[in-house]
């Protein structure tokens, strides 16, 4: 997750910049590009066109400039560069993890109880 605090003085004394992070990557053609938790970024193409597909989704968007991509899910998402390209990060907001099941109902999910597993 892209999170920065960045403590700065000001006339007030000392305060936080909540300036949400951002930084623009070039991509090389036929390059790629993985972003492990893409929930609450924005993936926004500057140049080129980017291919980009999250993990267990079926679509499939191509970024052309100016495009913006941004997600709520907690999936992988794989930027792919069609051609020399350069995309923009910026985490727009940080949404909660999806919540922990209990491991008595994770087993039960997978067909499994706590009698079943292994010592």
């Amino acid at each position: 997750m892209l999170s920065i605090f960045i403590p700065t003085m000001n006339v007030k004394g000392l305060t936080m910049n909540t300036t949400p992070p951002a930084f623009d990557m070039g991509l090389s053609p036929r390059s790629t590009f993985s972003l492990d938790d893409a929930a609450g970024v924005r993936i926004t193409c500057r140049r080129g066109s980017i291919w980009l597909t999250l993990d267990n989704d079926p679509r499939d968007v191509v970024l052309q400039p100016g495009d913006s991509f941004l997600t709520t899910e907690h999936r992988r998402a794989l930027l792919y560069a069609l051609e020399s390209s350069c995309v923009n990060l910026v985490t727009v907001h940080a949404p909660a993890a999806a919540p922990m099941r209990s491991a008595p109902i994770r087993l039960a999910a997978a067909g499994l109880s706590m009698q079943q597993m292994p010592a």
